[in-house]
C-alpha cells in the first residue's frame, strides 16, 4: 500500500468513527415541540464581545502593538460573547414561550413539525413545560389534547 492510500484510509476511518460516536446523541426522544420566536442572542453576544475585546486589547497592548492587541482582543471577546449568547439562547429554549401558548405533544409517535411561521423556529423539548392545554397535530389540523 502506498503512503497516500494509508493516509486516506486513516482519514476515512477517523471520519466513520466520529459519525458513529455522534449517532446515539442524535437519537433523542422528545416529548413535544412548539414554535418559538427566533433569538439573536448569539449574534448580539459575538458583536458586543468583539467590540469590548477590541477596546480592552487596544488599551492593554504595549506601544507599537496596538493593532495586534485590538485584533486579538476582538477575536477573544467575540468568542467569549458568542458562548455567553449561547447560554442565554439555551435559557430561552428552556422556558417555553410558545407561540399562542401552544405546546404540541407527540400523541401517536414522532413526526416532523410543519415549517415555522416567519420569525419563529421549532423548539423541541425533552420535558413538557406547564400549560393549561396541550395540543396535538394530526393530518395538518390542530386538536386540543384529550387523554
Amino acid at each position: 500500500m502506498t503512503q497516500t492510500k494509508i493516509i486516506l484510509s486513516a482519514v476515512a476511518l477517523a471520519g466513520a468513527l466520529s459519525l458513529a460516536a455522534t449517532a446515539p446523541a442524535s437519537a433523542q426522544s422528545y416529548d413535544g415541540w412548539c414554535y418559538q420566536k427566533e433569538s439573536s442572542a448569539r449574534t448580539k453576544g459575538t458583536v458586543i464581545g468583539a467590540g469590548a475585546g477590541a477596546v480592552v486589547g487596544n488599551v492593554v497592548a504595549g506601544k507599537g502593538n496596538k493593532t495586534e492587541g485590538t485584533i486579538l482582543g476582538a477575536i477573544v471577546g467575540g468568542v467569549i460573547g458568542n458562548q455567553v449568547g449561547k447560554k442565554n439562547k439555551e435559557k430561552e429554549t428552556a422556558s417555553a414561550n410558545c407561540l399562542s401558548s401552544r405546546y404540541y405533544i407527540y400523541d401517536r409517535g414522532y413526526y416532523t413539525p410543519d415549517a415555522p411561521p416567519e420569525g419563529y423556529r421549532v423548539a423541541y423539548f425533552n420535558q413538557r413545560p406547564y400549560y393549561d392545554t396541550y395540543w396535538v397535530r394530526r393530518n395538518g389540523t390542530d386538536y386540543v389534547y384529550r387523554r
